[in-house]
C-alpha cells in the first residue's frame, strides 16, 4: 500500500514537472511577409494571421506570437532575424532568408491559383505590347521599385525589347491603389500579382491580362535554424494536420491557402538570384 502510494506521488510529481517545463517553454515568434500582394500594412497582417498563430500554439503546446512585417520593407533583414517561423509570399524574400539569414523550408502553401506577375489594362493595348516603340508610349503603375513584383515586371519589359530608362513607370505603395491609377488615366497598364486581392476586382472592372510572367513557387513557411529540429518537425506536422482537419482547414482557406505541400530551398534561392539579376 505504501509502495503504491509512493509510486502515485512520484507520477504526480513527474507530471507536474513536465507541465511546468512545457509551460515555461519560450514563445515562438511567427513573422509574416505578404509583400505588395497584401491589402494593408504590417498591423493588418498581424491581425489577419492571429487565428493561425492560435492554432499553432495549441499544436505546439507553446505560445506562438505573430508579427506582420511591412510590405514596403520586404528585404529588411532585421525584423526577419527576430523570427523563429517565417511565413512569406514573395519567392525572392524567402530566398534571401534561406541564403543569408539561416532559415530552412518547412512546408509550401499553395493558394490554388497560378501565381504570376500580370500586366493588366484595356483590351485595346494588347497589340501595343508587341511593339517596343508602342511600349515606350505607355505608362506603367507598379509596386515599389525594390519589390519582387516590380523587378519581375521590369525583366518582362526588357524581354519585350524596352530598356528601363525608356519606360514611364509610376511606383505605388500597394497594389490595391493601382486600379485608381488606371481609372483616373494616371497610368495605362497596372502591374499586379495574380494572387493579390485586387486582381479579381480589376478583371471585374473590365481590364484584361496583357502579359504574364512564369509561374512562381508556392508561398512558404520557413523556420530559423536556431529552432530545434524536433520543433521544426512538429511545425510541419501541425500545418499538415490543420489542412486535414475540416474546422481548422477553414482558417487556412480564409488566408487563401488551399493545400500544404513539400518544397525545396532551391526554388526560392533561384528566385532570389533572378531578383539580384544573376
Amino acid at each position: 500500500m505504501k509502495l503504491r502510494l509512493l509510486l502515485s506521488c512520484c507520477l504526480l510529481l513527474a507530471a507536474a514537472l513536465f507541465s511546468s517545463t512545457a509551460a515555461a517553454a519560450p514563445a515562438l515568434r511567427l513573422i509574416v511577409q505578404e509583400g505588395t500582394s497584401s491589402s494593408g500594412e504590417a498591423d493588418y497582417s498581424t491581425k489577419k494571421y492571429q487565428p493561425l498563430a492560435n492554432q499553432l500554439s495549441a499544436y505546439l503546446k507553446r505560445e506562438v506570437q505573430v508579427v506582420g512585417l511591412s510590405p514596403l520593407r520586404q528585404f529588411d533583414p532585421e525584423p526577419m532575424r527576430q523570427g523563429d517561423i517565417f511565413l512569406v509570399r514573395p519567392n525572392s524574400v524567402a530566398g534571401m532568408a534561406i541564403q543569408s539569414l539561416g532559415f530552412v523550408p518547412v512546408v509550401g502553401l499553395d493558394s490554388g491559383t497560378k501565381t504570376q506577375v500580370l500586366m493588366m489594362g484595356s483590351a485595346n493595348l494588347k497589340r501595343a505590347l508587341k511593339s517596343p516603340e508602342e511600349l515606350k508610349k505607355l505608362r506603367f503603375a507598379m509596386p515599389p521599385a525594390d519589390s519582387e513584383t516590380a523587378h519581375d515586371a521590369m525583366r518582362m519589359l526588357e524581354q519585350m525589347g524596352v530598356r528601363p530608362e525608356q519606360m514611364t513607370v509610376y511606383n505605388v505603395k500597394l497594389q490595391a491603389t493601382i486600379p485608381f491609377a488606371l481609372e483616373n488615366k494616371l497610368a495605362d497598364v497596372g502591374v499586379v500579382k495574380s494572387d493579390a486581392t485586387v486582381t479579381p476586382k480589376m478583371g471585374t472592372a473590365g481590364y484584361i491580362v496583357l502579359a504574364e510572367s512564369e509561374k512562381k513557387a508556392p508561398w512558404v513557411v520557413l523556420a530559423s535554424k536556431k529552432v530545434p529540429d524536433e520543433v521544426r518537425d512538429q511545425l510541419r506536422v501541425a500545418m499538415q494536420a490543420m489542412m486535414n482537419n475540416p474546422e481548422q482547414k477553414s482558417t487556412l482557406q480564409s488566408l487563401r491557402i488551399q493545400s500544404v505541400q513539400d518544397v525545396n530551398a532551391q526554388m526560392y534561392l533561384d528566385a532570389y538570384k533572378r531578383y539580384l539579376g544573376k
